[in-house]
């Protein structure tokens, strides 16, 4: 049986997956405190993208005195996400977690309009430079890296991705030609 989310293309798809493959983390094993998480996952934030752009910005895991307020925040769903070495804080059901991740990927499709990219990238901008942020445009082999609001040097697909702490990724099958 193939099971299909038709909302984002094969290559979304396959992206998405193969950052999630743990054998596709290398270096994983050398820390099992690593928790890897992919769509659906809500990662709360404060402001609203309409009524207060400017307070847009990720919910700091040191400052919830009580994870039931985390149900009560606006949220995204980032395509994929670490927590390494910076906390996290889940609600009671583990269905919404705030702090800054190690790591946010988004792989941009035709559906994602403008609006949305800049929000996103507001949001994990607006992070105090913990929170490395990848963009990966389907039609391109580019992935555009970012700290915090700091733009760092451009990956490519054909050649194993790195953090600035050290994870790597090896996607290189997934390279267009």
């Amino acid at each position: 049986m193939t099971i299909f989310n038709m909302s984002i293309s094969k290559r979304h798809a396959n992206i998405i997956g193969a950052l999630c493959t743990r054998g596709n983390i290398i270096k994983y094993e050398q820390d099992n405190k690593i928790e890897v998480y992919h769509d659906s996952i809500a990662l709360v934030h404060y402001g609203h993208r309409r009524r207060d752009p400017y307070r847009l910005e990720l919910v700091d895991a040191n400052a919830v005195d009580n994870p039931d307020i985390l149900d009560h925040l606006y949220f995204i769903e980032p395509d994929f996400m670490i927590f390494h070495k910076n906390k996290c804080v889940w609600n009671k059901n583990e269905t919404r977690v705030a702090g800054y991740p190690d790591l946010v990927v988004e792989v941009w499709s035709t559906g994602n309009t403008q609006p949305d990219r800049e929000e996103k990238f507001l949001i994990y901008s607006n992070s105090d430079g913990k929170t490395e942020h990848w963009y990966i445009e389907q039609d391109s082999n580019e992935v555009k890296c970012f700290i915090g609001d700091k733009r760092i040097n451009s990956q490519w697909l054909d050649r194993v991705l790195k953090t600035q702490t050290g994870l790597e990724f090896d996607l290189t099958r997934l390279a267009l030609l």
